[in-house]
């Protein structure tokens, strides 16, 4: 067992972390060192404490955590709050999540409260008996079948028809394509700038910078999935997310409100689908919240979690 709390020994590890996430069967793009220490960077943690497991020299576990003030009393928390649909321990042994929990009772001198989320509904920390757990939010996902020709199996119709009747009404005007290769940092600021101008925010400095370290980190790895949808040339609107084994996470989309009437956003949803099966992929993960569109796109809820200690 060692403890981490500098960034540069976080950068360090970099590499058997990355090795360890995949050999995790549980981990999400959150736990990975891609998001976290460029999380750490842009939103610096007050108090680092990132736990790890070796077993005969091996990274087995990684435990990635802070302590932070909150009402009068040490909290214990996963790093990449505000910013992560699930955080969790990164782990390929069961074993190695004894080690860590021990460790933390050993060190009770070091924090007063342990507050865990968003937990996913698989992780080895709900299966503890002490504590307390609550539903923290949903996860909202779509399984996909293996042929475009067979989305009618899970999304439903009207939604469907609905895509198809934005498209023609589009393709009126110009062509329109998905556009998926290409400059991934140029992409990446048309996106931004729509979802920043949807938010209403001017600035946005740390944010662009906090996703231009993570996008550079997961296009590295080959794992980075942005997309924009142009008509005759000219972005409606975007998607941006991270591919994890069989799955693809939507973080983040935004489209030109001067379009709105097309419906760019359900119809960018819609190409990234149709791509994602093209690809591969067999779940779509739309991420927390209970945005109406992700519903109309057939999309079933999975629970996160709270633990408290």
């Amino acid at each position: 067992m060692f403890e981490i709390e500098e960034i540069p020994d976080l950068e360090a590890l970099r590499g058997e972390w990355s090795a360890l996430c995949d050999r995790s069967p549980r981990v999400t793009p959150f736990q990975r060192p891609e998001w976290l220490i460029p999380w750490a960077r842009a939103f610096p943690p007050g108090e680092p404490w990132v736990l790890a497991v070796r077993r005969e020299g091996r990274l087995a576990a990684l435990a990635p955590l802070l302590v932070y003030p909150d009402e009068g009393k040490r909290t214990l928390a996963f790093c990449g709050g505000g910013v992560s649909d699930y955080c969790d321990i990164v782990t390929d042994e069961e074993e190695a999540v004894t080690a860590l929990l021990a460790h933390l009772e050993a060190r009770r001198e070091r924090w007063e409260v342990a507050d865990f989320e968003p937990l996913p509904g698989d992780s080895p920390l709900l299966r503890i008996s002490e504590g307390h757990t609550e539903t923290r939010d949903v996860c909202p996902g779509l399984d996909l079948p293996g042929r475009v020709e067979d989305l009618h199996e899970v999304v439903p119709t009207r939604q469907l028809a609905n895509l198809r009747k934005y498209r023609r009404k589009a393709e009126k005007l110009g062509e329109l394509r998905l556009q998926s290769d290409g400059s991934w940092e140029e992409k990446l600021e048309i996106l931004l700038g729509f979802y920043l101008a949807r938010r209403g925010e001017s600035n946005g400095d740390t944010l662009r910078a906090f996703h231009r370290e993570v996008a550079a980190g997961f296009h590295a790895r080959g794992a980075l999935g942005l997309h924009l949808l142009c008509l005759g040339g000219d972005p409606l609107a975007g998607l941006y997310g991270f591919r994890e084994r069989d799955t693809f996470y939507c973080y983040m989309q935004g489209f030109d409100e001067r379009w709105a009437k097309l419906s760019p956003g359900a119809m960018v949803v819609g190409s990234v689908i149709e791509e994602a099966i093209r690809r591969g992929v067999r779940r779509i993960d739309f991420l927390r919240g209970r945005e109406p569109y992700k519903y109309w796109w057939g999309g079933t809820d999975r629970e996160t979690f709270r633990k408290t200690f």
